[in-house]
This record gives C-alpha cells, sequence and structure tokens, in this order.
C-alpha cells in the first residue's frame, strides 16, 4: 500500500531554496544520500574525502554566498529525501555553452529512488534553468550505473568524459560521462 502511495504522489515531490537554518539538514541529507548510492568508488568505502569538501556547514556556508550557486531541499510532503546543487554559468571545461547551468549535486536517499521521483525533480531543474535564463544544461555522472542511463532518457547527450576528481577514490571507479541537454523550446 505504501508503494502505492508514493507511485501516486509524484506531484508532492518539490525543490524548496535552502534557507539558512537548514545547512546541517542539507548537509546530513546530502552525506547520507552520497553513502546509500556511492561507497563502492572509495577504498574501505570510506567517501571521507568528498564528504569534507560537500557536505560540511562551513562549505554549505562558503557556497551559499556565492552569487552563482542555487541549493535545494528535495521535499515529498515534509520530508526531506534529498538535495540539489545548481551553478549557474559554469562552463563545461573546453565545450563552449550559451548560458549553462551545471546540475552539480543530485542526490536522493535511497529508500526515495526508482519511484518516479528524479522525472519530478529533474523536469523542476529544468524549469527553474529556464527561469534564471540559462539554455543549457549539463552534468557529469559515473560511467557505470543507472544515472547514465535515466539522463539520456531524459534528452541529455554525452558531449566528454572525466575523471572523479579525487585521487583517493578507487582508479578503476572514477570513469565518467559529461552529459549535456539544451533547454531551448523545441519549436
Amino acid at each position: 500500500m505504501e508503494r502505492e502511495l508514493e507511485q501516486g504522489d509524484l506531484g508532492n515531490v518539490r525543490l524548496e531554496p535552502l534557507e539558512p537554518a537548514q545547512h546541517e539538514t542539507y548537509c546530513k541529507t546530502g552525506e547520507q544520500a552520497y553513502r546509500d548510492h556511492y561507497l563502492h568508488l572509495w577504498p574501505e568505502q570510506d567517501p571521507a574525502p568528498y564528504i569534507r569538501t560537500s557536505f560540511t556547514n562551513e562549505c554549505i556556508a562558503r557556497e551559499s554566498r556565492e552569487e552563482n550557486t542555487l541549493h535545494f531541499m528535495v521535499c515529498r510532503g515534509e520530508k526531506y529525501i534529498g538535495i540539489v546543487k545548481l551553478v549557474k554559468f559554469q562552463q563545461i571545461r573546453d565545450l563552449p555553452q550559451s548560458a549553462p547551468m551545471f546540475l552539480e549535486k543530485i542526490y536522493l536517499l535511497k529508500r526515495y529512488t526508482g519511484k518516479g521521483y528524479g522525472q519530478e525533480i529533474l523536469a523542476q531543474i529544468e524549469s527553474i534553468s529556464i527561469r534564471e535564463g540559462m539554455k543549457t544544461l549539463w552534468l557529469a555522472t559515473m560511467k557505470k550505473g543507472f544515472p547514465l542511463r535515466f539522463y539520456q532518457n531524459h534528452g541529455f547527450k554525452i558531449v566528454g568524459e572525466q575523471l572523479l576528481p579525487f585521487q583517493e577514490s578507487i582508479p578503476q571507479e572514477r570513469g565518467m560521462y559529461i552529459l549535456s541537454k539544451s533547454l531551448a523550446k523545441e519549436h
């Protein structure tokens, strides 16, 4: 019964702009969602190098002062189920993009994955990006795993490759694809 309710309740998933009082919640939710999905990238399943650069109160406070950085809590009803981080005008290395929005982080707690929420969240990210005047949405995702197919099924194209930028990670797990999607309206 719970699964049926969740499946039929997609309109209840929303992105809420991060407030300073939520920094700790953002960090805890983001860290847990990351641990739920990405421990295999790290020796002894210890993602401490990534956590230190992504999910500390100091890090989020600093990023929140950056004009082009947007943080969101992913909410379902009254529950926080994930986090999103966007960066306006962040270019893809040497690939020229018109008004690019970088989807740097989209992490959902494991118990909320596979229920259709990702599609709704991605649609909201695209709407926010368009509202902010962005013309391209891009991200980097691991070469292995479900997220690559998910993004390709939602119109993203592979435009490059890179490595996870943490030397401490497991070398054979570091491969990533860079994906991009035009936000221009199709006529």
